[in-house]
């Protein structure tokens, strides 16, 4: 796609100059609009193009946090989620085989053990699998608006391309690739702010996620 729209500007460009040799003296108007229009186009398209210089480099990978987000769920979260299961009075040979202090003291201590392990699940593994869901969700947004943004400029270009075909239609031409960089530049804004604001909030989930177990049998914190 980028490729692509290079192949537009150049084309545009040649279109222009062939244009521009065909203008008689008397209508020095329509060049002095075009040089005036063209300056303003360069320059938008040189910022369009610095932003992609900036984030091409660093693309992410959402299959990678996908993953991830599978693996913790399944993994640790659902491994954890059957151990609950698992930990029942009824399934326990503890009522049948051991009787006295000890044993009162152990069925005490099954409650807290399961909340624990339910802990692991919920406040752990959960959270850190939906915020890395949440973050590969949001790079593919990401993505999708700069694609958006390639296309709304090469129809903008494409438009521009034709007008710039006729003497008259020159000064028409960089307000049309103009109108379709603006377009770009909108989709642009509005995937990064999603990124950001998506970002920010796994950020503040990966670091509640990083204080662990929320609910430790007393036993163990005393």
């Amino acid at each position: 796609m980028i490729a692509k729209l290079q192949g537009k500007v150049e084309e545009l460009t040649r279109i222009v100059n062939s244009t521009l040799a065909k203008v008689p003296d008397v209508l020095s108007w329509v060049v002095d609009r075009l040089i005036e229009g063209w300056n303003t186009l360069m320059a938008k398209l040189g910022e369009f193009w610095d932003w992609f210089t900036d984030k091409l480099s660093y693309v992410g990978d959402p299959f990678g946090l996908n993953a991830a987000a599978v693996s913790w769920r399944e993994d640790v979260g659902g491994v954890v989620a059957n151990l609950v299961r698992d930990i029942d009075d009824s399934d326990l040979l503890v009522d049948d085989r051991w009787q006295g202090d000890g044993a009162d003291q152990y069925r005490q201590a099954v409650d807290p053990q399961r909340e624990a392990l339910g802990s692991i699940s919920t406040d752990f593994a959960s959270n850190i699998s939906s915020a890395l869901s949440a973050l590969a969700l949001a790079i593919a947004s990401f993505w999708g608006a700069v694609l958006l943004a390639i296309v709304s400029v090469i129809a903008g270009f494409v438009f521009a391309t034709g007008a710039a075909a006729t003497v008259f239609g020159l000064p028409i031409a960089p307000p049309a690739a103009l109108a379709g960089l603006a377009g770009g530049l909108a989709s642009l804004a509005v995937g990064m702010s999603i990124l950001y604001a998506t970002a920010g909030t796994v950020r503040g989930t990966l670091a509640g996620a990083a204080s662990g177990v929320q609910t430790w049998p007393q036993f163990v914190t005393a």
